[in-house]
């Protein structure tokens, strides 16, 4: 494996950290502004404060990773690593790009869901696509029922010292 393919791999699990999703992908712990901006991202969610209705959501509703009570959602088998565009790594540009996508009921990333909310250069969007077409989840769960699943992502991309 390439050193930067490594590095970007370590970077990502190192991420993690104590976080409802684990892989390369990771929930920010705190409410942060680019938190908000890109949950926002996602559209309208089930509301995210605690109810006693085990009915509520329906199946299939669209809930935010942090919903309480949502279990389940992680990324399956041998995580992929997001290719590091080659002009980029040429050019030493490093940095975190935050994304929100939808996961569905299956575990897929929807077509379309995904929304760059902040990247240090428009060339880590392209890889940052094919990463997370690749990336396979369990499906979240509430209340046993399978949801629609907003998550936050930072997809670090970085190089080793010279």
């Amino acid at each position: 494996m390439p050193v930067s393919k490594l590095l970007a791999a370590v970077l990502l699990t190192w991420l993690v950290g104590p976080l409802r999703v684990v892989g390369q992908a990771q929930l920010p712990q705190a409410d942060t502004a680019q938190y908000a901006r890109a949950r926002a991202l996602c559209g309208a969610l089930a509301d995210d404060s605690t109810r006693l209705d085990p009915l509520w959501p329906p199946a299939g509703s669209l809930a935010s990773a942090r919903f309480p009570g949502l279990e389940g959602l992680r990324i399956l088998g041998a995580t992929p690593v997001p290719e590091y565009p080659e002009r980029l790594r040429k050019q030493r540009v490093q940095g975190t790009v935050i994304v929100s996508a939808i996961v569905d009921t299956t575990g897929r990333v929807e077509p379309g869901s995904i929304k760059v909310a902040t990247t240090p250069h428009e060339d880590f969007v392209p890889a940052v696509h094919r990463y997370l077409k690749g990336v396979r989840f369990s499906p979240g769960r509430i209340h046993g029922r399978l949801m629609r699943v907003c998550v936050v992502m930072p997809i670090s991309f970085g190089l080793p010292q010279r």
